[in-house]
């Protein structure tokens, strides 16, 4: 074993001054609670960030070729490509839907019959009917269930539509009259904003003019969507193409510029632990002023000591660290049923008036490791400041205690 490593180990074993040890030793809790809170929060961000991702790109469309059909073959072969899922004529407008005086702006999604197995996620949260009853029943609409009670509508209730559109005269109101088929709920904000009609209950010959008409694409990981949008729009110029970056890109940028500023407060937090180290360390020093001086005198260098404070401070900080890791990927793995038992001891919901049934959480590799990584850095240089101190200090001082 390493001369300086084995002097640290017995340095941590043998102290004549408990008030020492265990300050230093409170400060390793606090430096696990710190990495454990980081990990639980970040983990948490994660799990959100990941649902609002699963719940609004599984909708939304990923890419749209405007003003096109599948029935062109330069469209056809464009999408011939192992990252498109699917791809279906498609149309999306704005407009407003207005019941008993209430009114919702709303996206109007607008599918042909062989085009609404494309919207999966709203397929799979249907609340009431199937989006394949908007092509048996005349003029059906399919709305989110919250929109759906906030109008006060019931399956078979008339709903008015109405969307705007360009004329001589500036802008006018167009309604038209809907029939409620379904209603689907996916515990995000598209429930109260996006309604599905059949392209068929509209007016086909004005749809390019109040919306866009084109077609829908699904890729098989919506986050290549800007990179493929950009490859289309260089290999077909004349082509108009949107992906959901352009309307949703702002939203996610905010989320992860959350998921930044948490990790920095947070580390801050474990920063301030890391250096409270530096306390109990120089207390160490204080105590073995007499042994430094021994070592000293036998020939061990100022190299020799230091690295003996260093390694020992390195050593309980990263007793620390990797308690805090553990403790952090248990409780964000059970963060669901601490939730749960917690909200049983207060009587209250933590997550009342939000889309969320329960808290959700994804522990990734990569933040186990920048956590690791940056407190450790952390806990290196507190642990230098007082091994450096105890390398210069003059023999002559400690011999004489």
């Amino acid at each position: 074993m390493n001369t300086s490593l084995w002097i640290a180990l017995r340095y941590l074993k043998t102290r004549r001054r408990q008030f020492a040890a265990f300050v230093t030793w409170v400060s390793v809790a606090g430096l696990g609670l710190g990495v454990m809170v980081l990990t639980v929060v970040i983990s948490v961000m994660n799990g959100f960030d990941a649902e609002l991702k699963g719940r609004i790109l599984g909708t939304v469309p990923h890419l749209i070729v405007e003003s096109h059909t599948l029935n062109e073959p330069e469209v056809l072969a464009a999408l011939e490509h192992p990252e498109v899922v699917n791809a279906f004529d498609f149309f999306i407008g704005a407009g407003m839907v207005t019941r008993n005086g209430a009114v919702n702006p709303v996206t109007i999604y607008g599918i042909d019959e062989t085009g609404w197995a494309g919207l999966s996620e709203i397929g799979n949260h249907m609340r009431y009917g199937t989006l394949s009853d908007l092509f048996t029943v005349p003029h059906g609409i399919v709305l989110g269930a919250p929109l759906a009670a906030h109008l006060g509508l019931l399956p078979g209730d008339s709903v008015a539509v109405v969307i705007t559109e360009p004329s001589q005269a500036g802008v006018r109101p167009r309604i038209n009259r809907f029939e409620l088929v379904g209603t689907y709920e996916l515990g995000a904000v598209i429930d109260y904003s996006v309604v599905v009609v059949a392209m068929q209950g509209l007016n086909v010959a004005d749809l390019a003019r109040i919306g866009v008409r084109g077609v829908r694409v699904t890729l098989t990981d919506p986050m290549l969507a800007p990179q493929f949008s950009a490859k289309l729009a260089v290999d077909h110029p004349q082509w108009r193409v949107q992906s959901w970056s352009d309307s949703y890109g702002e939203l996610f940028q905010a989320v992860r510029l959350e998921k930044l500023m948490m990790f920095l407060l947070l580390l801050m937090v474990v920063a301030v632990a890391a250096f409270s180290i530096v306390s109990g360390q120089m207390m160490v020093v204080s105590d073995k002023r007499s042994d430094i001086a021994i070592l000293r005198t036998m020939g061990a260098s100022a190299g020799t000591i230091l690295r003996v404070f260093l390694l020992q401070g390195v050593l309980v900080s990263s007793l620390g660290i990797g308690v805090g890791l553990v403790a952090g990927i248990f409780f964000a793995y059970y963060i669901a049923a601490v939730i749960a038992t917690a909200e049983g001891w207060f009587g209250f919901r933590f997550l009342a008036g939000t889309y969320f049934i329960e808290v959700p959480s994804v522990i990734k590799f990569a933040d186990l490791f920048v956590i690791a990584a940056m407190s450790w850095l952390l806990c290196v240089v507190s642990a230098w400041l007082p091994a450096h101190r105890a390398a210069l200090m003059n023999p002559l001082e400690g011999l004489h205690q």
